[in-house]
């Protein structure tokens, strides 16, 4: 089940707006739910490990955002929701059959199951997506702050 800011960024009704709209992506509709949760809680996982600038709100929840970057908050920003559509495209565009970041795949419903450890790379477009969030070189706002896992 997805929940905001504890296992995604991203809702189905989100993603499925997004990629009603997307090029190439009439993979999405053939998904069953439960793949959609999967692939969506996958590729929010592997934005929110990015070291982002500014620090969380709250040392105690679960994910990177909402962010206090330079003294301001942030939800979770579009170019957020958009990274985590474009990771989630880029999960199934690769050839899957050929990597060991996939458990199995079944052609009816069109699902794909990870491994645990499964390897990833960041898209371009999500690494575009990204640029100007992420900490680049010494970051002086956080000096001090240590947060908690």
């Amino acid at each position: 089940m997805l929940e905001i800011y504890k296992n995604t960024y991203v809702t189905i009704e989100e993603a499925d707006e997004y990629f009603n709209e997307k090029l190439g992506a009439d993979f999405w509709a053939d998904l069953d739910e439960t793949s959609k949760e999967k692939a969506l809680v996958t590729a929010s996982r592997q934005i929110d490990i990015q070291p982002f600038l500014g620090r969380k709100a709250d040392p105690e929840q679960e994910m990177s955002f909402p962010r206090i970057i330079r003294g301001k908050k942030y939800d979770v920003l579009n170019r957020i929701k958009a990274a985590v559509c474009e990771q989630t495209f880029e999960l199934f565009s690769n050839d899957y059959e050929n990597t060991s970041n996939v458990k199995s795949i079944s052609l009816g419903a069109a699902s794909i199951t990870f491994a645990d450890n499964a390897n990833f790379e960041l898209s371009s477009e999500t690494k575009l997506l990204l640029s100007g969030l992420l900490k680049t070189g010494f970051d002086i706002e956080n000096t001090y702050y240590e947060e908690k896992y």
